[in-house]
């Protein structure tokens, strides 16, 4: 969650991007064309994209972690994810996962405690026992759930879905 894209009226806030796992035709064309002509230069940039994750500082009132662009990026998130207690996910209604989606976290009292923009389709956060409302911006449209988080070290997961396509 990068805070330069969480200012509203940023273009980027505002378009989410959708990560296909059936990459079809063309893909197949483009990544052969990749590899015959530029394969260094192609594996040493898909290897920094899986890489990329971003976490909170330690200070940070609520700890966070989102990503998962990639299999490497995925599986850092799987090892950490036992040091956050609420598990969010971004997907279309097709399955693909999507990325670059702004959120924010409330209290029952409406004290906003969170906002920025998930850079993955994961994200983690730590919050404290009780009950919040976690918003998240697709397609246009701010969809809200409201959680519970208990003390008992049980995880919540919360799943977001385009309502477009």
């Amino acid at each position: 969650m990068r805070n330069p894209l969480s200012a509203p009226g940023h273009p980027a806030a505002r378009r989410p991007v959708r990560l296909s796992v059936r990459s079809g035709l063309p893909a197949l064309v483009v990544a052969l064309v990749v590899a015959l002509h530029g394969a260094p230069l192609w594996a040493q940039d898909g290897e920094a994209a899986e890489r990329i994750n971003a976490a909170s500082s330690p200070q940070a009132e609520v700890p966070w972690m989102s990503g998962g662009i990639g299999d490497e990026a995925r599986e850092e998130m799987r090892r950490s994810a036992s040091a956050y207690n609420v598990h969010v996910v971004f997907s279309a209604r097709n399955g693909d996962y999507l990325a670059n989606i702004p959120v924010t976290v409330t209290r029952r009292n409406g004290q906003k405690i969170h906002s920025g923009v998930s850079d993955g389709p994961l994200l983690y956060l730590k919050l404290p026992p009780g009950s919040y409302q976690i918003g998240a911006e697709i397609d246009g449209a701010w969809q809200n759930r409201r959680i519970d988080v208990v003390a008992s070290g049980r995880t919540t997961k919360v799943m977001f879905v385009s309502r477009g396509e």
